[in-house]
């Protein structure tokens, strides 16, 4: 409870010193998660069908705010290739000069396997990872379906390595099929990246379809590898994700870890525009996102928001 009043009360105090000294962010930049349609009914709490004008109405918002650029999270789709037919002329109603970058969740695999290898051609995405640089921030896009069932038919891994690391996960949270894992190669991309960063004085900020913290059931198969190798790096600020449709927050070791809320699972919408400022970060929350005030290299102490 001592940590969990400290942070309020630092995010207040500090949202508003940026705010004072900074009117303008370095950066504004549009996040959506998990609109996972598809032309079916509605199941449960997820509202399929309902996600084509749930995103129009977020293209419009991030259009009108005049944002820099959208990262998507993953899981635009839920099933079925024409569903990508559907709701990629939603993304072309993007303003010119607003750039959409894409990474892929576990539901974009879930069409038939002879399609897979036009995903990543559908989304105008350079690579199943990737990063980009803007205003000397470094935006590094993970890949969290590189090991996982659902995807190898494209990557064609040796499947026991597959299976190793999902037999790693045995009596913990996440041991689900439908979750994935960072493999060796893009893990020792991932660090070349960040020592580039280091150099440059770049901050970073890595995005993710699955989160590594707060333990939950949709984590990363090895979060905790990522975790090691991304607070080792004292330019990484935040690691944002989708996939745990509720949304998520926590703060430990100097990074911000953030979970967006899922668009498919609210009636209203969920979506959201983070502002970069010098000393903060600003998840302004639309629909059911929450907001969220981020300070930058400000505490030490390890705690969790919700």
């Amino acid at each position: 409870m001592k940590n969990y009043i400290f942070l309020t009360l630092s995010i207040i105090f500090f949202s508003s010193c940026m705010r004072n000294k900074q009117t303008e962010p370095i950066l504004k930049i549009g996040l959506i998660a998990d609109p996972q349609y598809q032309d079916i009914p509605t199941v449960g709490e997820r509202f399929y069908n309902e996600s084509l004008w749930k995103l129009e109405e977020a293209i419009d918002t991030l259009n009108h705010h005049n944002i820099h650029f959208i990262q998507n999270l993953g899981d635009i789709i839920n099933k079925e290739w024409r569903s990508y037919d559907s709701i990629i002329p939603v993304y072309d109603k993007i303003n010119t000069g607003i750039e959409n970058y894409h990474l892929l969740g576990n539901h974009d695999f879930s069409i038939d396997s002879i399609k897979m290898g036009d995903v990543l051609n559908t989304l105008n995405m350079p690579d199943f990872y990737y990063s980009y640089v803007k205003n000397n921030w470094r935006f590094i896009v993970l890949d969290a379906t590189d090991y996982a069932y659902f995807s190898n038919y494209i990557h064609n891994y040796d499947i026991k390595k597959i299976d190793a690391l999902y037999a790693k996960t045995e009596g913990k949270k996440n041991h689900y099929d439908w979750n994935g894992g960072v493999g060796e190669k893009q893990q020792a991309w991932l660090k070349e990246e960040l020592k580039s960063a280091e150099l440059l004085n770049q901050k970073v900020i890595v995005f993710s379809h699955m989160p590594v913290k707060p333990m939950r059931a949709a984590s990363l198969w090895n979060g905790d590898d990522i975790v090691q190798i991304i607070e080792s790096s004292p330019n990484v600020v935040a690691f944002i994700s989708g996939h745990h449709h509720d949304g998520g927050y926590a703060f430990e070791n100097g990074i911000h870890y953030v979970t967006i809320s899922g668009m498919v699972n609210t009636k209203i919408s969920s979506f959201a525009i983070l502002e970069i400022y010098t000393d903060s970060l600003v998840l302004n929350g639309f629909g059911n996102q929450r907001n969220i005030v981020l300070p930058l290299h400000v505490m030490n102490e390890n705690t969790e928001q919700f």
